[in-house]
């Protein structure tokens, strides 16, 4: 894309143009000099920038040129303290999320309207994802004052009634293999990034105006989950049961003797067990990814895989927990989606999804008993809700594309008129 302000035809704009990109760089530094390396989450979703920058289609002096401001951003940032692979890895993806902030914001204030709108289409969404984890990291500490005491006893009860403990299971599994581990765990962490790759391409390229669909989706799932966890709290089978995890578990048979009774754990450790946004955000990248590239959607679906293994391994969600995201994603999705033509459609999924997600979360809370009865019962309701939600999800997609490929005949004449007649008569 052409920097047409580089040569302009009026001298005198050339200094507010200046004013504005020095202040613009001071901004972006600051950013890198202020944010914390000594954690994942944020990093990553600096990184995103450089998925939109790309999306772009840079020329290839602008690549350079970005590559090397990344390169400098390497000696402007404070690499983390902590000797923790993962957190090495989101310092350089951020580096070069930096650098491609930087020259899209550059390249909003020096080209002509067409490259400065198709600019800040890429440059805004990027932005808001940045700003959007920063929020979450510090709304999560919030939960964890309103919910002193967790709700760890009955999900951990719930999944033993499944006839053994999955996250336990999946967390021996897990620690038995290091590529496994390294992998599930920067797929776990990594989380920002893929959202941002995700609503990267769904930008067409040239695009000029900011594309709000999928990052509505996923706001709207961040605030709707941050109001759940509060309903029944937890934390996860790592902080809940300690070295217990995933070493030692409570044999089927003696879950009936197991005390279901409210656990007082440290107010650092956030409350976000249930559901688990880590499944739901990526089920609703995925829904959301239909006309990408077939290669990044087989890519997502291995991601999803993995994090599902993370989730459960890593001990920071029981199984239980994941299950309940898919309702609440279906719900989330309806809610987004209000203006497709399926709007009896989305309505169903929609009171679907809620109701479904507030039984299961009541069932949880206080209907246990009836699940260790028997194994057959808690899969039964976990098949059950997992084959009706996709179903339904699917449907509603296919006939949102049904509905909107059908015009109305009395649309299909009028063209037809005018194709004929010509406009205007």
């Amino acid at each position: 894309m052409a920097w047409e302000k580089l040569a302009p035809s009026r001298p005198n704009s050339l200094v507010p143009l200046i004013t504005l990109s020095a202040v613009w760089a001071a901004l972006v530094i600051a950013g890198a000099l202020l944010t914390n390396f000594d954690e994942p989450y944020l990093p990553f979703a600096i990184a995103g920038g450089f998925a939109f920058f790309l999306r772009g289609a840079p020329s290839r002096w602008e690549i350079y040129a970005w590559l090397l401001v990344s390169a400098l951003f390497i000696k402007v940032i404070h690499l983390p303290h902590v000797p923790f692979w993962v957190l090495r890895v989101a310092s350089g993806f951020a580096a070069l999320g930096f650098g491609a902030l930087l020259l899209l914001g550059l390249r909003a204030l020096w080209s002509e309207r067409e490259g400065r709108e198709n600019a800040m289409a890429l440059l805004v969404p990027a932005l808001v994802l940045v700003f959007f984890i920063l929020a979450c990291a510090n709304v999560l500490r919030l939960s964890s004052g309103l919910s002193p005491q967790t709700d760890d006893a009955w999900l951990y009860a719930f999944d033993g009634s499944l006839g053994f403990q999955p996250s336990f299971w999946m967390g021996r599994i897990m620690y038995s293999s290091l590529l496994l581990t390294r992998m599930t765990l920067l797929t776990y962490l990594s989380l920002p990034f893929a959202m941002a790759v995700v609503c990267a391409w769904q930008i067409p390229v040239a695009v000029r105006r900011v594309s709000w669909h999928v990052l509505t989706v996923l706001l709207l799932a961040g605030v709707a989950g941050w109001i759940l966890y509060n309903v029944v709290p937890a934390t996860g089978p790592l902080y809940a049961f300690g070295r217990d995890f995933p070493w030692n578990s409570l044999p089927y048979k003696d879950l009936s003797t197991f005390e279901l009774q409210k656990m007082s754990l440290p107010l650092g450790i956030p409350r976000n067990g249930m559901p688990s946004l880590h499944m739901g955000w990526l089920v609703l990248l995925w829904w959301n990814s239909r006309g990408l590239p077939r290669a990044l959607r087989a890519a997502l679906i291995f991601y999803l895989f993995l994090t599902v293994i993370a989730t459960l391994g890593s001990g920071q969600h029981y199984l239980v927990d994941l299950v309940v995201s898919l309702p609440f994603a279906l719900a989330v999705q309806s809610v987004a989606s209000y203006t497709l033509p399926n709007k009896s459609g989305r309505i169903a999924a929609m009171v679907y999804g809620l109701g479904f997600t507030m039984a299961w979360l009541l069932f949880v809370r206080f209907g246990v008993s009836w699940a260790l009865k028997s194994p057959v019962i808690p899969w039964t309701l976990i098949l059950a809700t997992t084959s009706i939600t996709f179903g339904l999800e699917s449907w509603m997609s296919k006939r949102d594309l049904t509905l909107r490929n059908r015009r109305p005949a009395h649309i299909i004449e009028k063209k037809m008129a005018t194709a004929v007649t010509g406009p205007g008569r």
